[in-house]
């Protein structure tokens, strides 16, 4: 099937990406020193240390170190066990994303090609860690050329795959001609939980936080969405859990996550790429979410891929970790910073269990 023409799709094209980190970072020592005064017994600090060295994450961008200081505006988001047992409330966790994600948007919206944004008559966000409305798109609205009757969408609760998710939305919109604008901001920093299961202690060492946006539309440009799909595995739904309660957004993750996505994989990519008249052989870049470095081995495995061929993923991992949704935008983004051309596949994956999967044409 090497070499097959593409066939022809209504005109959907990627315009421009821009990205934000908050500014101050935190590196996987910072993690081990920090977080060892909340585990403080020592098979749990054992635990801490060898779940950091896991991951492989050398650095991330915290919009909760901006919370810490006691001399800020308001008390601190994070206090020690002793004095506030079960760490700070939803509440108090949600006021603090409108409070941080307001700059990260209005940076990655500011970092679009000019001129893009007085044509969007589309507009979606994403997020999964925050519970209110408006959200980011009341930020999104302090740029005064962006048109208030704009088609909305919010994409909530959908986890790392939000932003494919977004994606797909906007290409089954393109035969109406939109241009649509996405923006996704996660800040997991301000759901680290005070528990010592294996899973949250996880996601503490995991996540980071992140926005991005991108332009899409009907002008052709060098990169074309040629297609966009979602697989679900309601079978496995157990297997990765995103869910609120009282003290913020708690996370449920199965070890067995690795090799049910290994499993799934290679049927539901090759179909769709057979559905587009290509082989998994004929892929010239792939750009896989990291949802940690087990994910990517089994991905990798799964599809028979060189172990050069999921780098950048690894290289986002490694410089900002596991930014949710907006992760995907990230490792897109540099991918066009090398010029690429030929077939490139996108895979996300999120709770459901969702595989969301989306192939670019770049020239």
């Amino acid at each position: 099937m090497s070499g097959t023409h593409l066939p022809d799709a209504p005109g959907c094209y990627l315009q421009s990406i821009g990205t934000a980190v908050p500014a101050r970072s935190f590196t996987s020592e910072q993690t081990v020193a920090e977080f060892g005064a909340v585990y403080t017994e020592p098979r749990s600090q054992r635990l801490l240390r060898r779940i950091v060295r896991l991951t492989g994450i050398e650095n991330r961008y915290l919009a909760a170190l901006d919370f810490l200081d006691r001399n800020s505006d308001g008390p601190p988001l994070y206090v020690p066990a002793a004095e506030l047992p079960g760490g700070p409330g939803m509440g108090v966790r949600n006021a603090r994303f409108a409070e941080a994600a307001g700059s990260l948007v209005k940076q990655a919206i500011g970092e679009l090609a000019p001129g893009l944004l007085e044509s969007v008559d589309a507009l979606v966000t994403v997020s999964c860690t925050h519970a209110s409305a408006p959200g980011l798109e009341a930020a999104v609205y302090d740029q005064p050329v962006v048109c208030r009757a704009a088609h909305r969408w919010n994409l909530g609760f959908m986890g790392c795959s939000g932003g494919l998710a977004a994606l797909r939305l906007v290409r089954e919109m393109s035969p109406r001609g939109h241009t649509a604008l996405i923006v996704a901001c996660e800040l997991s920093s301000l759901h680290f939980q005070y528990s010592t299961e294996l899973d949250q202690m996880t996601a503490n060492v995991l996540f980071a936080d992140g926005a991005a946006a991108t332009v899409i539309s009907a002008e052709p440009s060098t990169v074309r969405v040629v297609d966009c799909r979602c697989a679900t595995l309601p079978e496995a739904a157990d297997q990765m859990i995103w869910f609120a309660d009282d003290r913020g957004l708690r996370l449920r993750l199965s070890q067995d996550l690795p090799d049910t996505l290994a499993a799934a994989l290679p049927g539901a990519v090759r179909a769709f790429l057979g559905d587009n008249g290509l082989a998994i052989s004929d892929v010239k870049h792939w750009l896989v979410h990291p949802g940690g470095p087990q994910i990517l081995d089994a991905a990798g495995a799964a599809l028979g891929l060189p172990a050069e061929a999921l780098e950048l993923s690894r290289s986002v991992l490694r410089c900002y970790g596991n930014m949710s949704s907006a992760t995907i935008l990230f490792i897109l983004r540099a991918l066009l910073a090398q010029r690429p051309k030929g077939s490139c596949v996108a895979l996300a994956f999120g709770p459901g269990l969702t595989i969301e999967l989306a192939l670019f044409q770049m020239r």
